[in-house]
């Protein structure tokens, strides 16, 4: 199990490292292409789309979870019989889901832009337009996530990244070469359903290459049906609560504030976002891996904390030193997202925004956690409050202070640690023992952030304190990594790494 998590998280991290470059990259040229104005309505129309992807019911995740359960059958019928019950439900209910957004889409856009008085009547008709095309971008997505979620099961975290890899840089690529061609929000969003397409028949011959010695049939079982269908509800809800606040705010935003102040808004938020969807990828494979742990009643205390341990370090890791790099670098990437538009504003509600982020991203391990262990009532309570808390607080700060009271407001959603608390009592992994593993980083980053805002002008201090912050972070990962002489050690030298980096005694 080990090998596996430190292999499919490498693959996750590697794959997301590309495609969240790529796309911060991509954000600054079409600012400068398209204009702020054009931008903000590209970006409304698509948080409209990504909005409706939330019609996937959760069946990505029961997917997943249920195919995980079924491949450690042995007896070949079995394991075939069983899994085309799960597709049954998980493939065809998602096929269905798919087609009725797309056709809300389609059928439903003017309603939607007409939530929006902000906007003028060209703005508005450019959006109604391309979110009718965004139907299908939804509908080729939706089916996407079904078959992403069998290679997830199957432990193809290598060939799944390929694919998001792949379309990323579709995506990015074709979106500039779209926008110097002279298109904007509709060509934009023509190109998107043309991306999508195309990796949905990549992601379909994946699925018939790992499932071609099978005899897959359509086999309803009604017992299967109302499992996965009680499991994805719980999930969908989930989901539903993490949507509402990774793009309800947009909604929010771009209705309160225009479409301008919507541009930086999203701008800062899409690059905060890189911090807990990297630290996120390393952990994503706890799900599938402590599923099947749990299925085959493997369930040997001590090697399972020390699993956890290892996926809270490195969640942590990543997030703080990101979280450090980004608050140090403030002034200099909103000069490079934004050019000369920015001001001393947007520079104190991005790195508020990091601050929140970075803390948010620790919640990882928790979420990965109850899912495995199918607490996902407590899942979907914890999310459903901390959206909804986030959301109220964003319209009503938004309505008052402007750009700074919608960031402020993201705060209501670091509820979510709460995930934490309930995984490790699920797992029953004492509190002070998973304390422990957090309490030295996070004192050290709260330190940083405390000092650096006191000193937020004095940029060569700010970068000395980050210079520390990460040496101190890398440190505290060494060292816990050589006391467990776990896994990693396998792949690295860690102690000879860090003889040679904090020897004390090293003369020169």
């Amino acid at each position: 199990m080990k090998n596996s998590l430190l292999k499919n998280g490498f693959y996750n991290t590697v794959g997301g490292v590309v495609r969240i470059g790529l796309a911060v990259l991509t954000i600054p040229i079409l600012i400068r292409m398209l204009g702020i104005e054009e931008y903000g309505l590209w970006t409304l129309a698509y948080a409209v789309v990504q909005v409706v992807n939330l019609a996937e019911a959760g069946l990505s995740v029961a997917t997943t979870v249920f195919v995980s359960q079924d491949i450690v059958k042995e007896d070949a019928d079995d394991l075939s019989n069983s899994l085309s019950e799960t597709l049954t439900v998980t493939f065809g209910g998602m096929l269905i889901f798919a087609t009725l957004a797309a056709i809300s889409l389609l059928f439903g856009a003017e309603l939607i832009v007409s939530l929006f008085p902000k906007l003028g009547q060209v703005q508005q008709l450019t959006i109604q337009h391309a979110l009718q095309i965004g139907g299908l971008v939804v509908w080729a997505r939706l089916l996407q996530r079904v078959l992403i979620g069998v290679e997830q099961a199957y432990q193809r975290y290598d060939l799944t990244n390929l694919f998001n890899t792949i379309e990323s840089l579709l995506l990015s690529f074709g979106m500039l070469i779209v926008t110097w061609l002279g298109g904007r929000t509709i060509a934009l969003m023509q190109w998107q359903a043309v991306a999508a397409i195309a990796i949905l028949l990549g992601h379909i011959w994946v699925f018939r290459t790992l499932t071609h010695n099978m005899k897959l049939h359509v086999n309803w079982n009604k017992k299967r049906g109302l499992a996965i269908a009680r499991y994805s509800l719980m999930t969908w809800l989930t989901s539903l609560g993490g949507m509402i606040f990774a793009r309800g705010d947009r909604l929010i935003v771009g209705a309160l504030l225009g479409s301008k102040i919507l541009a930086v808004y999203a701008t800062i938020t899409d690059l905060t976002t890189v911090i807990s969807r990297l630290s996120d990828l390393p952990v994503q494979p706890l799900l599938p891996a402590l599923s099947k742990i749990i299925t085959i009643l493997d369930k040997d205390k001590t090697k399972l904390q020390q699993q956890i341990k290892q996926a809270v370090e490195i969640n942590t890791l990543i997030a703080l030193g990101l979280g450090t790099v980004f608050f140090t670098l403030a002034p200099f990437l909103m000069h490079v997202m934004l050019g000369d538009v920015v001001k001393s504003e947007y520079i104190l509600a991005f790195r508020i925004m990091i601050i929140i982020e970075t803390l948010h991203s620790l919640y990882a391990v928790g979420y990965y956690v109850l899912f495995s262990v199918n607490a996902v009532v407590e899942n979907l309570a914890i999310h459903l409050f901390s959206s909804l808390l986030s959301i109220v607080l964003i319209y009503l700060f938004s309505n008052r202070f402007g750009l700074i009271g919608a960031v402020l407001g993201n705060a209501g959603f670091l509820c979510v640690l709460s995930a934490i608390v309930w995984g490790m009592k699920y797992l029953n992994i004492n509190q002070n023992t998973w304390l422990r593993w957090y309490k030295l980083p996070l004192f050290c980053f709260i330190t940083f952030a405390i000092v650096g805002f006191i000193v937020k002008d004095s940029f060569e201090f700010i970068l000395c304190l980050c210079i520390v912050q990460v040496i101190m972070l890398i440190k505290w990962f060494i060292d816990s990594q050589a006391k467990e002489n776990n896994t990693i050690i396998k792949f690295f030298d860690y102690k000879r790494f860090q003889k040679l980096l904090f020897n004390k005694n090293k003369k020169y």
